[in-house]
């Protein structure tokens, strides 16, 4: 048995191949990077950044209209870094997979939130926990 621990990893969906340019914020700095590959729950990310396993870091692909990602450092290996996102907000997870595949077909119409944000609705949270 070798000194190196194994890890069980823990993806959801289905992993993307990308070959995306990044701006990648660690402890450290802001540095290049390349997404090399991404699911719903994180990615691998190429770069010469070693930050510490189980630190925070933030990553942003350089593609038009691309937002901040949130994650910690699962796995640091030679070549890059495994990032589990913090809180994937979907639709800046969307995009990023999307990088790697031909549009849609089809006309893209906005989907309708199903969760409206309490702050968008009239009155008080209390009033609306004292009426159910």
């Amino acid at each position: 048995m070798g000194a190196r621990p194994h890890f069980m990893e823990h993806r959801w969906g289905t992993r993307v191949e990308l070959r995306a340019g990044a701006k990648l914020m660690t402890l450290d700095g802001l540095c290049e990077a390349v997404l090399k590959n991404a699911s719903i729950s994180g990615a691998f990310i190429q770069t010469s950044a070693r930050p510490m396993l189980l630190s925070r870091v933030s990553v942003r692909p350089e593609a038009t209209g691309s937002e901040w990602l949130d994650g910690w450092v699962v796995r640091v290996e030679p070549g890059g870094i495994a990032v589990e996102w913090l809180d994937p907000p979907l639709r800046a997870v969307a995009a990023l997979l999307a990088l790697n595949g031909p549009p849609l077909p089809g006309p893209q119409q906005p989907r309708t939130p199903t969760v409206v944000p309490l702050h968008a609705l009239p009155g008080t949270v209390e009033e609306y926990s004292q009426a159910g």
